[in-house]
């Protein structure tokens, strides 16, 4: 379930309307096609059923998925970066996750996903989601001095 790295990242746009400018990159990362939480739970081998989407929701409510809202679809995406190349979760996600904002500021996930999508000086210009499969430990590292374990702290 690993995504292919070699592609470009979208990365948020300069605009002149920045709120034109956030949709769009929005579009650009769902058009990446993540999967919604029945297709977690079938990556991660739960049986199929009504219920099978609540696995995700389980996740995401103990910091251990990153999901951000899809709202045309009304249903929640996960980020690909978060899983390995078996379709499970990466036990450092909830690690990055704790260190990044989130909560009631983020209900939405976009703020967190944003921050992973886009070039971050404390990576050499790299995208957090491009290190994070190489050195994840390096993009807590940065999150956490950014942050400084504030989860209500802004950029």
């Amino acid at each position: 379930m690993q995504g292919d790295f070699s592609d470009p990242t979208p990365s948020l746009p300069a605009a002149s309307d920045p709120h034109q400018a956030a949709i769009k990159f929005r579009n650009e990362l769902l058009a990446m096609g993540w999967p919604d939480g029945k297709r977690v739970a079938e990556m991660a081998d739960i049986s199929p059923g009504k219920n099978s989407a609540q696995y995700a929701a389980r996740l995401r409510a103990s910091g251990a998925l990153l999901g951000v809202w899809d709202l045309p679809h009304r249903t929640f995406r996960h980020p690909d970066f978060q899983f390995d190349a078996h379709g499970k979760v990466l036990p450092e996600v909830a690690q990055l996750l704790k260190a990044l904002p989130g909560g009631d500021d983020d209900s939405s996930g976009w703020r967190r996903a944003f921050w992973m999508y886009s070039p971050h000086p404390g990576l050499d210009a790299e995208n957090p989601v491009h290190v994070f499969k190489f050195d994840a430990q390096r993009v807590i590292d940065v999150a956490k001095r950014e942050f400084d374990g504030n989860s209500n702290a802004h950029r």
